[in-house]
């Protein structure tokens, strides 16, 4: 699965115990307070949790989604410090996203990200492919 992100979330939460609450960086404003070791290992526990966990129950194209995405990261070496690069971008693109948490952002650019490959298996699995949405979350500007 994606064996470096762990490792590092694995050691930097030993470093900052704090990252395992995950919901307190709940918008820009305090995304931008942490440092980047932190910022990293946050989206690499974002990413595990989303892309590496499959749950009883799920949605059948939930697991096309999630091939999609790990084969994505896995061809383009996609590291802890792009994904922070990528919120960053985001952030500073669409300010009307300052309220939305970086777990949503980094969900959300991911995705725009590896589209193609998350549409090739939804084609393996029999799913029609999905557009891509616009690149701002919220809805009003």
């Amino acid at each position: 699965m994606i064996r470096p992100f762990f490792k590092l979330a694995l050691i930097l939460s030993v470093i900052a115990p704090s990252l395992a609450h995950a919901m307190f960086v709940a918008n820009y404003a305090s995304w931008k307070k942490g440092p980047p070791e932190v910022q990293q290992a946050y989206l690499v526990g974002v990413i595990d949790d989303w892309a590496g966990t499959s749950t009883p129950g799920e949605p059948p194209w939930m697991k096309a989604q999630r091939t999609g995405v790990i084969k994505c990261i896995r061809e383009r070496g996609i590291s802890a410090t792009m994904l922070v690069d990528l919120v960053n971008t985001h952030y500073k693109n669409y300010t009307a996203d300052w309220r939305v948490p970086p777990a949503i952002v980094v969900k959300d650019v991911l995705m725009a990200t590896c589209l193609a490959d998350v549409n090739i298996e939804r084609e393996k699995a029999g799913f029609s492919p999905w557009e891509r949405k616009p690149a701002q979350i919220s809805r009003d500007n």
